[in-house]
């Protein structure tokens, strides 16, 4: 069991993620541009951010603020971010979807604040970058997994359809990866929660 957790083997895992890992940033970031170039309106971006404006507004109203707004975007995050992993057996579809709203959401937004004149780089620098140095990764990470999984499964079947050798080997190396990688984007997504409830929590007061 612990052969997944030794050097080699995770070498030879994050070898075979990378390529992944890259797409899903670049997805991520085609979102942003999609969202900041949205023109007016846009109805059902307007209703992912209200649905986190009402998130916030509950965890602000919470007793303790800080442990409520923790415990929100933790959970949220988690279950996202493995939701959009383990889906990506289905084709790869759910993590790209994931990337592609998540970066129109955060371009819309954004690009709507940026439209009222306002600097938005405080904006960035206090309220986005503290927790999303390491909450951003770990979702990049977690997508790009999943987009391997639904990939390298795709190219299984038809590799075993074809006759070729082995058709299944990076399969196993992504599937035998899974423990170490979930761990590692608890671990960060952890540790992004503190910060934003915490350093990011202060620093949007000031």
């Amino acid at each position: 069991m612990f052969g997944m957790f030794r050097k080699q083997a995770l070498k030879q895992n994050w070898v075979q993620v990378k390529p992944y890992v890259i797409f899903a940033t670049m997805v991520f970031f085609a979102g942003v541009i999609v969202g900041a170039a949205a023109q007016g309106p846009v109805d059902w971006l307007d209703k992912q951010l209200l649905n986190l404006a009402e998130m916030s507004k509950e965890a602000n109203e919470a007793s303790n603020p800080q442990q409520a707004m923790f415990t929100t975007i933790l959970w949220n995050n988690i279950n996202a971010s493995l939701m959009s992993m383990f889906m990506g057996f289905m084709a790869g579809i759910m993590p790209v979807a994931t990337l592609v709203l998540n970066g129109m959401i955060m371009g819309y937004l954004f690009g709507g604040i940026a439209d009222q004149g306002v600097n938005i780089w405080p904006i960035i620098l206090k309220g986005i970058l503290p927790h999303g140095l390491l909450e951003i990764p770990a979702i990049l990470f977690a997508c790009g997994y999943g987009v391997q999984l639904g990939i390298t499964l795709i190219r299984g079947v038809f590799g075993a359809l074809f006759g070729r050798t082995e058709p299944w080997a990076k399969l196993k190396v992504a599937i035998r990866g899974i423990i170490p990688a979930v761990l590692l984007v608890v671990l960060l997504l952890v540790g992004a929660a503190v910060i934003e409830s915490t350093l990011t929590y202060w620093l949007v007061q000031t």
